[in-house]
């Protein structure tokens, strides 16, 4: 009888792990390892990869595509957008305990699932993988704390202009006449963001329109007047 083939580790998955914050102090031997525990998962529009108050036994990096970060204790709430490279649930993994959001796909993602067990392996042999996930947790931390402070000072018009600089700073593409957002949001979600309400937004965004600063398009929004939306955020002086 042939003995069993052992599992391959995935190229892109493989790709992920080096680039990733996370896994930089890894070497290509443990990260090939942990790459053959990894499982990949494709999700379609409203896909969700898990939800609020599921065991956290994973942690899920964000291979392509985007996925929502939301509350649903009450209402569905959406907190956050994580992209390509990102890590999600590694706070309910790093303190045991079960996921605090759901994670849906927004139109299609590739998620790659690490299993708590073999992260908790690596770190007890490798302990810079706990500082590093201690140095991400941070960085993340300061980031939500950074959004905070943009979400409690100012009107509408300048939360949802601060929202959506960052959408773009971070996912937004070159395109004939601006800069893409491909970042296909409802406006309750963008009212969400934005600590407004869903009437608020939707004036705003119509009147962003009018006067040429974006254009609503069916992937997210083309930005055409950059400087104009962060002068209407307050980033920069006129």
């Amino acid at each position: 009888m042939s003995a069993p083939r052992a599992r391959i580790a995935d190229p892109e998955v493989l790709a992920h792990f080096e680039a990733a914050p996370l896994f930089r102090t890894l070497t290509p031997a443990e990260r090939a390892a942990l790459a053959r525990h990894t499982r990949v998962v494709s999700l379609r529009a409203h896909g969700v990869l898990w939800r609020e108050g599921d065991e956290a036994t994973q942690l899920g990096l964000v291979l392509h595509g985007r996925v929502a970060i939301e509350r649903a204790s009450l209402r569905r709430l959406m907190v956050d957008v994580a992209g390509e490279g990102q890590l999600v649930g590694e706070v309910a993994l790093s303190l045991g305990a079960a996921y605090q959001f759901d994670v849906r796909c927004l139109r299609k993602a590739r998620v790659a699932l690490v299993p708590a067990p073999a992260l908790h392996d690596l770190m007890g042999r490798q302990p810079g993988l706990g500082l590093a996930l201690a140095a991400t947790l941070g960085h993340e931390v300061l980031r939500l704390t950074r959004r905070l402070e943009a979400l409690s000072a100012g009107n509408v018009s300048q939360r949802l202009a601060r929202v959506l600089l960052g959408l773009t700073e971070r996912f937004g593409t070159p395109f004939p006449g601006g800069t893409l957002m491909p970042v296909r949001l409802r406006r309750e979600d963008l009212a969400a963001l934005a600590a407004t309400t869903v009437e608020s937004a939707s004036r705003q965004i119509s009147a962003w329109k009018r006067q040429g600063v974006l254009v609503p398009q069916p992937a997210g929004f083309l930005v055409k007047d950059f400087r104009a939306l962060r002068l209407l955020g307050d980033l920069v002086e006129p």
